[in-house]
């Protein structure tokens, strides 16, 4: 297997410096390089049509655009709404590339609008999840996006995450492997939300120690049905230069814990392009699923997404 048999690419970013404000770009942010490393070249506009371009040769059908740390989450959210229009096949827009386009947005659960917001966001009819970044690293406060480290564990938060049940979204709550068992808890409170954890949980420890730690957490988080894994962002992980060797036991843990139908992947683009590029990110994908048939592949390509995060009339 040389490409996928057709993608759904479960995590991209588009963006618009001249539509969204991203203060990152305003001015150089220590939080955001702790994670992606030094983003000087870093598109400030970065469309579908880019996106197919770095894409050319692979047979993919749609993506899930995920915000991008804007300003103003639902004018991003409204204007990422806007591309989805213009991109969707049914429009026949030759300038388009017929990409169908399912957007997350970003929410924080103890917002006092959220019901308000929530609202809004179930305006857009392409938008079928949202995230939340939960991320809180005790020993580095530069890899820290939420406001503290116990949120899953606040009663009032999960009573405010229940509300998503009302809309049928679908919720991303990104939180390093030091929180999983947080994560647990929350998703095993919560059965009738489904959940996506992003960067095979999001292990900092990389060292066979915490490879144990990690992999006894992803076995208890696998027992929880509502719970899907998006393996994407890896130059996050194991860095700019990372390399299938850094990889592929953690990739291969991770769809043997979790499961073919619970695992997609994603390129990260245009984070990924920083790093190796699009094509060299699934080159190595495919090379890491070489023991599994066509069939799999493709239920992790394309199948687990399309269903995860695809508008039915998409």
């Amino acid at each position: 297997m040389t490409i996928p048999r057709r993608i759904i690419d479960s995590h991209v970013h588009f963006v618009d410096r001249t539509e969204n404000q991203y203060p990152f770009f305003e001015r150089h942010d220590e939080g955001f390089e702790a994670f992606v490393g030094n983003y000087d070249a870093l598109p400030r506009r970065y469309l579908p049509a880019d996106y197919l371009a770095d894409a050319t040769g692979y047979p993919v059908e749609g993506v899930v655009w995920h915000e991008f740390l804007s300003t103003d989450a639902y004018q991003e959210a409204a204007w990422a709404q806007r591309l989805a229009n213009e991109s969707r096949p049914r429009n026949g827009n030759p300038h388009a590339g017929n990409l169908r386009i399912a957007l997350c947005a970003v929410v924080e659960f103890l917002d006092p609008a959220l019901e308000q917001k929530l609202d809004l966001y179930a305006g857009l009819p392409d938008l079928t999840a949202i995230r939340e970044h939960v991320v809180w690293d005790d020993a580095n406060p530069r890899k820290r996006f939420a406001k503290r480290g116990d949120l899953m564990r606040d009663p009032e938060w999960n009573r405010r995450l229940a509300i998503l049940k009302r809309y049928d979204l679908k919720c991303g709550l990104y939180a390093f492997a030091s929180q999983l068992p947080d994560l647990i808890e929350v998703v095993r409170s919560h059965p009738d939300i489904g959940f996506t954890a992003a960067l095979m949980g999001w292990p900092l420890d990389l060292s066979d120690e915490g490879f144990a730690r990690w992999k006894r957490d992803l076995h208890e988080l696998a027992g929880c049905d509502n719970i899907r894994m998006d393996i994407s962002a890896l130059e996050c992980l194991f860095g700019m230069k990372w390399s299938i060797q850094d990889a592929a036991r953690w990739v291969s843990t991770t769809i043997e814990t979790m499961g073919v139908s619970r695992c997609m992947f994603g390129s990260h683009m245009p984070i990924a392009g920083l790093s190796v590029g699009f094509a060299e990110v699934y080159r190595r994908y495919t090379d890491m699923l070489h023991d599994y048939s066509a069939s799999e592949a493709d239920e992790m390509f394309y199948g687990v997404a399309n269903r995860w995060f695809m508008p039915a009339n998409g």
